[in-house]
């Protein structure tokens, strides 16, 4: 059929799925917010699982990505934050086995307030010689949280590297927020 006879209007009301509020839920609006981070690189410590302490030079946590949600006008707000990144591995050329170990923590600041850690979720490698790179990511889902303005954060503690250099980079963060209700 030409363009020109084609009724848009009739062929649309015949062409799509009429949903009911009873049988299906209505599609609501959703917010989207993304960010962009910075990445690291650190060489071996000399630290081991065995020696590692709290506050140790290595260990000071090292913020990623971040992005601004806001959801002050959501009712019962479904908040759903998405973290991806490559984790760059490169072991010494010393014959030995390299391992290390990475802590990525989700923290959320709501209304200028306090932290609030959302989770935490390791990275662990061991190998000997390979150099390679490995995608990392994590997905993070809440319900009937409290409307408002936060901020999220995802940092990264190196727990540990040994025998190794590693580069956290191309971090991506991105938050989706809908209302629960109406």
């Amino acid at each position: 059929m030409p363009y020109a006879q084609y009724d848009c209007a009739s062929s649309y009301k015949k062409d799509c799925v009429k949903c009911e509020p009873a049988g299906h839920p209505l599609p609501k609006p959703i917010i989207m917010s993304c960010g962009t981070g910075n990445g690291f690189t650190l060489a071996d410590s000399g630290t081991t699982p065995e020696t590692t302490t709290v506050g140790c030079p290595p260990c000071r946590p090292k913020t990623v990505a971040a992005l601004t949600l806001d959801t002050t006008c959501l009712c019962k707000p479904m908040v759903k934050i998405e973290f991806s990144s490559h984790v760059h591995f490169v072991p010494t050329d010393n014959g030995c086995t390299s391992d290390c170990q990475l802590e990525f923590e989700l923290v959320r600041i709501c209304d200028n307030g306090f932290e609030d850690s959302l989770g935490t979720w390791l990275f662990e490698i061991e190998e000997e010689g390979d150099v390679f790179a490995e995608t990392f990511n994590f997905i993070y889902c809440e319900c009937n949280t409290c409307p408002g303005c936060c901020r999220y954060f995802v940092r990264v503690v190196p727990l540990y590297i040994d025998d190794a250099t590693v580069c956290v980079g191309n971090t991506f963060i991105a938050g989706f927020a809908q209302s629960g209700c109406d």
